[in-house]
């Protein structure tokens, strides 16, 4: 499953990006930042998982209120005690900024038009990452949805798997 390598933001346009593609960068942005720093929690696991699973879901508006099952929100909600405690002091403002931004990728135009918000919220979760010299890097395959609709597509079951396995390796071979 190798193929052309995407660096978000260097040589990929985030504004080209489908809303649920732009839902995937900002989920790696908080893996991308969790891994350089050694941030390690179930809570943030649980988001990211959350974050990611807008791919697969049909149903936005019962996307969203699953989101707000898991402990970390986002959208300007403070972190639990339990996860702010594993973060460095030093990352702590970064890491809120990454996880509002990142929740408000998927939600910002659920409701309502069409706006920029979504592409501002995944460029703020890049220029997080570029503050800290990390980067985002995703094959292709997981960013060519070429369909007119602006949500994109709902991946199939096997994508979502080859993105789930690219990630385990992704964290491994320690290029996040």
């Amino acid at each position: 499953m190798e193929s052309r390598v995407e660096v978000i933001g260097k040589n990929m346009n985030i504004s080209d990006l489908k809303i649920r593609e732009q839902q995937l960068v900002g989920a790696l942005c908080i893996i991308s930042f969790c891994q350089k720093y050694e941030i390690y929690h179930e809570d943030i696991r649980d988001f990211i998982d959350h974050l990611l699973n807008i791919l697969i879901t049909d149903n936005l508006p019962d996307w969203e209120s699953e989101g707000l099952k898991v402990k970390i929100i986002g959208r300007g909600e403070p972190v639990p005690q339990s996860v702010e405690n594993s973060i460095p002091l030093k990352l702590r403002d970064d890491f809120q900024k990454l996880t509002d931004n990142a929740s408000e990728i998927g939600i910002a135009d659920m409701y309502g038009i069409d706006t920029t918000a979504p592409v501002l919220a995944t460029q703020q979760c890049v220029a997080i990452l570029a503050k800290h010299k990390t980067e985002v890097i995703l094959p292709q395959e997981f960013l060519n949805d070429t369909g007119k609709e602006r949500w994109g597509e709902v991946w199939n079951a096997e994508k979502f798997n080859d993105l789930k396995r690219y990630l385990e390796r992704y964290k491994q071979d320690k290029l996040i």
